[in-house]
């Protein structure tokens, strides 16, 4: 069953939505521990503290990092950033290859316990709809969630696109500049588009929407359509078209196709990215509803 237009498919949701609420002293993806309590001062962090923030610095499109790098993108002496970087190794959160570091290998044994990438979870069951989305249309089709004022893939079935795309899942885009972003703003709760409004709209691209009441009404537009495009505004030479998955009156994902602007015939698939956030929501629904 196809979405109509106006009104994305709706299933009832036995499961938290991703992106809840994280702890207290566990720093939001893009944020600081210094961000995450009152109680934790930037000048007396504790060692647990300052070993997240080396964790944190790996965020972005360069897989290995340097020592003195490292420090520096989590503000510490180079001194002390190795001695945790020793530690990390040691429980292998990180590890190292010649002078640098990457992530370790407990690291993704524990991301692939986030609920989202478990079993029957939002990732497991939305891979059948994103590869035939993928084989419908040829173009790369993504699988992301709303986290503040980001987006985050979760997965990706990758097309051969002329443009690079800098997407993996796991990767952090500004929302306001997405196709999927825009898609789950525009059926987000006020405050969620306030505070991506106030932390400012970036400029990725020539085409992108800074104006925050250019960008409301993009949404309202959003919001009427039952899909969102990204004309350029996030990568010259890439337009995305993208649908919600809503469930139970939440926006949960979304479901996305990218590929190059001119060639392609975007109202057909506009539609198949319709169809394919329905399946998403149909399947959720129906996974969830047989192991609960």
């Amino acid at each position: 069953m196809t979405v109509s237009a106006r009104s994305p498919h709706v299933v009832r949701d036995p499961v938290q939505q991703p992106g809840g609420a994280l702890p207290a002293r566990v720093p939001r993806p893009g944020g600081t521990l210094q961000d995450a309590s009152s109680e934790c001062d930037d000048r007396q962090m504790t060692s647990v503290g300052k070993a997240l923030e080396l964790l944190a610095a790996f965020r972005g499109t360069i897989p290995e990092l340097g020592v003195s790098e490292l420090a520096r993108r989590a503000g510490m002496p180079k001194s002390t950033a190795f001695r945790l970087l020793g530690d990390l190794e040691r429980a292998g959160f990180v590890a190292r290859s010649g002078a640098k570091y990457r992530l370790g290998l407990s690291l993704f044994e524990l991301g692939s316990r986030v609920g989202f990438c478990r079993p029957h979870g939002l990732r497991d069951v939305a891979i059948h709809d994103l590869s035939e989305l993928h084989i419908n249309t040829g173009l790369t089709a993504h699988l992301a969630i709303l986290e503040g004022t980001d987006v985050v893939y979760v997965e990706k079935v990758h097309a051969g696109n002329p443009v690079r795309l800098v997407t993996v899942p796991g990767a952090r885009l500004p929302a306001s500049c997405t196709g999927l972003g825009k898609a789950m703003l525009a059926f987000s709760d006020g405050a969620t588009v306030r505070a991506v409004v106030e932390a400012g709209l970036p400029r990725r691209t020539r085409n992108s929407i800074t104006e925050p009441g250019r960008f409301v009404r993009e949404l309202r537009r959003v919001r009427e359509a039952g899909v969102a495009y990204d004309r350029e505004e996030g990568t010259l030479g890439l337009t995305c078209v993208a649908a919600p998955v809503i469930v139970e009156g939440r926006v949960v994902a979304a479901i996305s196709a990218s590929g190059p602007p001119h060639g392609t015939s975007w109202p057909r698939i506009e539609s198949h990215v319709r169809h394919a956030a329905s399946g998403v929501s149909r399947a959720y629904a129906l996974n969830v509803s047989q192991v609960s």
